[in-house]
């Protein structure tokens, strides 16, 4: 599942200020805290919990009630293990990784770009076309206006 990745990046963020919060341990929040903090939709914070966990990054388990959930976050822990271990070559691997990702984040930023201003243009005609319909209907009300006083 595929979010935005000024979605995905909102949440990694808001989970990992969490996590540091409850120094790395498993901790249990309500959904509705999580929509409040992320200003995000309920179907879309759904999606980026599923996401989320299907990238690695989080653990998630039912919580107290259908309202709650556990959650660990995994991230940390990994960064920590893999640069422990990392040698050289990986490094070097990752760096690429870290690149490609970047170079794909600019390329997904910029075709959301193009499609924003295409958004932009076509509400702008649309204002402009209302905008002389207001302008002829002031005009015929006039007209109307202007009939009835000479009666």
């Amino acid at each position: 599942m595929r979010l935005k990745e000024k979605t995905h990046r909102k949440f990694v963020d808001f989970f990992e200020k969490i996590s540091n919060m409850y120094q790395g341990q498993d901790f249990e929040l309500a959904y509705s805290d999580i929509q409040r903090e992320t200003g995000a939709a309920s179907v879309t914070l759904k999606r980026a919990i599923q996401a989320l966990a299907e990238d690695g990054v989080l653990d998630v388990q039912p919580g107290r009630n259908s309202r709650y959930a556990r959650f660990k976050y995994l991230l940390t822990s990994q960064t920590i293990e893999g640069t422990m271990e990392s040698s050289p070559e990986e490094n070097e691997k990752t760096n690429e990784e870290i690149n490609e990702y970047e170079q794909q984040s600019k390329d997904t930023m910029n075709e959301n770009v193009q499609e924003l201003l295409q958004l932009v243009d076509h509400l702008r005609r649309r204002v402009r076309n209302q905008e002389m319909s207001i302008a002829l209907l002031q005009d015929r009300l006039a007209e109307i206006e202007d009939k009835l006083r000479k009666r």
